[in-house]
């Protein structure tokens, strides 16, 4: 008869074979959680790039919000969608993009005022990713989706800007009393402080980046030095605006205009002519009537200039901010000009659309008439032949509808809103597009 003998030797052996079993199952788990590993990471890289091509199409789609139709708009979008621009890793399939047009009480363009009909826009797509090693758990792609949404800007490339601000200071803009715009006590102000007003709005709106900006104001002065400070001498009006040595320049344009904490700096020429220094700014010398074609020409000239020394060249901008009624007489329009009487304002539109055509410039224009009536004839008081109204010369001065302000024109792109909100939405629009939160509304 055989004895089984149990000792310390069979244990071992038993152990030695359980802990094999374990090793075993436990390489088996863990290659099991590697190859899940490597589909996680591919999921998630995946995920990464689907949302980049995303933010890409609503950014571009922002874009074209303010200035181009809704088609245009979708379009640019869909064009940087990641089944249009090979941006997903291999083997990832994209479905078509969700595109869709927002009207947003959060962003500062009004999308009434846009040409799209909406100031944002927002992207949805999917994608199917393959799955490698899931496989063998019965699962072999997965769906990922990624949502952006963009607030629109109606700039783009380049980020600088060059601005000349062309201020009216004829008598009608001094003496005439604008009842769209109040101080803080609620009194109503001339329409010449009105404009110097939005146009400080206007400067705390751009940026201390290097955007450059001038001043310019009409009828024009003798001296093509001249530079206002509040301490200075006031500058002496030219005879007529044939005047050879007539000129328009009264701050060159330039930055520095916004101190170290983004508020306008009080030491700037630009600042102390429109009021924001010790002074109440630019006087309105009177002299002459209202002819502001060649005010139109000249701030062109200057802006070009300036865009000579930049590399690249920035973007131009003209902000003329007048009542819009022209009535100089032929002695003050002077031999250059005295052709033009009665037809002051095609006048105007004539010099603003060869600067449009010609040299990429965008022209705002912001109308000033207080609850004056804007159907009446406004050059040459009536007695030219053209017969244009002051918001319709004002209107065909910019460069299309959504550059064209007035706190009274009914087919100004601002409406009769708050003066200060029409400047801020000048500045806004001189910005770049942006990504909001998905919350934004």
């Amino acid at each position: 008869m055989r004895r089984t003998i149990i000792g310390p030797r069979g244990a071992l052996r038993r152990q030695r074979g359980a802990v094999s079993i374990l090793v075993a199952i436990s390489m088996v788990m863990l290659l099991g959680f590697a190859a899940l590993g490597v589909d996680l990471g591919y999921l998630a890289y995946s995920q990464r790039r689907l949302q980049s091509a995303t933010d890409a199409a609503a950014l571009a789609g922002a874009v074209d919000l303010w200035t181009q139709s809704w088609a245009t708009a979708s379009s640019n979008a869909q064009a940087f969608a990641a089944g249009n621009n090979n941006t997903l890793p291999g083997g990832v399939i994209p479905a078509a993009a969700t595109i869709t047009g927002l009207t947003l009480s959060s962003v500062a363009l009004p999308y009434k005022q846009a040409a799209s009909g909406y100031n944002g826009i927002q992207v949805t797509q999917q994608a199917t990713v393959p799955l490698y090693f899931a496989r063998v758990f019965g699962k072999s792609q997965q769906t990922i989706s990624a949502t952006s949404k963009a607030g629109a800007g109606g700039g783009a490339e380049p980020a600088l800007y060059n601005v000349m601000i062309v201020l009216d200071t004829t008598r009608s803009m001094a003496t005439t009393t604008d009842s769209n715009c109040k101080n803080a006590k609620g009194a109503a102000q001339t329409r010449l402080q009105c404009a110097q007003a939005g146009a400080l709005q206007l400067l705390t709106g751009l940026t201390n980046a290097g955007d450059n900006v001038g001043l310019m104001a009409f009828p024009p002065q003798t001296s093509s030095t001249y530079n206002f400070s509040c301490s200075g001498k006031s500058p002496t009006i030219a005879s007529s605006y044939s005047a050879s040595s007539a000129s328009y320049q009264y701050s060159s344009p330039s930055s520095g205009y916004l101190g170290s904490n983004g508020q306008v700096s009080t030491s700037s020429g630009i600042v102390q002519a429109l009021g924001g220094g010790s002074c109440s700014g630019l006087p309105a010398p009177g002299g002459l009537g209202t002819f502001y074609a060649q005010a139109i020409t000249a701030a062109q000239t200057s802006l070009a200039a300036t865009a000579s020394t930049q590399h690249p060249p920035g973007q131009n901008v003209i902000i003329l901010l007048s009542d819009g009624i022209a009535s100089s007489t032929t002695t003050q329009l002077g031999t250059t000009y005295s052709s033009t009487y009665g037809s002051e304002c095609q006048a105007a539109i004539n010099a603003a659309s060869a600067v449009k055509n010609n040299t990429g410039t965008l022209i705002y224009t912001v109308a000033y008439l207080g609850g004056e009536s804007n159907s009446a004839p406004s050059c040459g008081d009536g007695a030219g032949a053209d017969k244009l109204t002051a918001c319709n010369t004002m209107a065909s001065i910019a460069s299309g509808p959504s550059y064209f302000y007035s706190d009274t024109c009914a087919n100004a792109a601002g409406g009769t809103n708050s003066l200060n909100a029409l400047f801020s939405q000048i500045a806004y629009s001189l910005t770049k597009p942006r990504l909001i939160p998905l919350a934004a509304s």
